[in-house]
């Protein structure tokens, strides 16, 4: 009989101890989860806190034009060597593919990019070429056989603003392709801030209204301010 009541015991211990368990258990992996939502949140922005302060100062210029440009194009060039040079073209040749035979001539190779609607037969043919301390144009003179390259002038606003601009994917050189890379992951880190910050904001429910309320807010202006401006 008494072991019968010690089995009878130990069977309701266990039965508390593992409610006990089952009821932490979702706590457990909700801290889990959260940690892990936090240590990604915080990760990703350090890892992308050059690009955000690139976007974001270039974008404030943008926004301000006229505060650095002095009513000039921020991408002011100047001339720098007039080569001779001339070449021989395939028929039917593509710009991008006339520019990419124009810079291997003048050993300049690299990213760069050309307009698709310009002609051989012009007078001029231009081919923008990216460079780390901003771009430079080569200007092809079909008809004078020669090239001028002009370089455009370093300033703080117009390297950020090039940055801003950069050309990623699908142009020449893995440097092309990695950041064009990144540039994913700053959209996708993006996405995942907001998430995050909603899915953290729902877990504070002192929060809850006057996050609602922010919520609610910029959206109205958003909508307001693309139908309007």
């Amino acid at each position: 009989m008494v072991i019968f009541s010690w089995l009878l015991g130990q069977a309701a211990y266990g039965s508390r101890s593992f409610a006990l368990i089952m009821a932490h258990e979702p706590t457990k992996k909700k801290i889990a989860w959260s940690k892990l939502i936090r240590r990604t949140h915080m990760y990703l922005a350090l890892f992308l806190t050059p690009w955000m302060v690139v976007y974001a100062l270039s974008s404030f210029i943008f926004n301000h034009h006229a505060l650095f440009s002095g009513g000039k194009p921020l991408a002011q060039f100047e001339k720098g060597e007039e080569l001779p040079y001339e070449a021989v073209f395939s028929d039917g040749i593509e710009p991008r593919e006339a520019g990419l035979q124009i810079l291997r001539d003048l050993d300049r190779e690299g990213a760069f990019w050309v307009g698709q609607n310009q002609k051989l037969t012009a007078e001029r043919f231009t081919v923008n070429r990216n460079r780390a301390i901003g771009p430079e144009r080569i200007h092809y003179y079909p008809r004078e056989n020669k090239v001028i390259i002009e370089r455009q002038k370093t300033t703080t606003a117009s390297l950020l603003v090039g940055l801003h601009l950069k050309h990623g994917i699908g142009h020449p050189g893995i440097a092309a392709d990695l950041w064009g890379i990144i540039l994913d992951l700053v959209i996708v880190g993006m996405l995942f801030w907001v998430l995050s910050g909603v899915w953290m904001w729902l877990g504070i429910k002192p929060a809850r209204f006057w996050g609602g309320v922010s919520g609610l807010v910029g959206l109205g202006l958003f909508l307001l301010f693309m139908f309007t401006v």
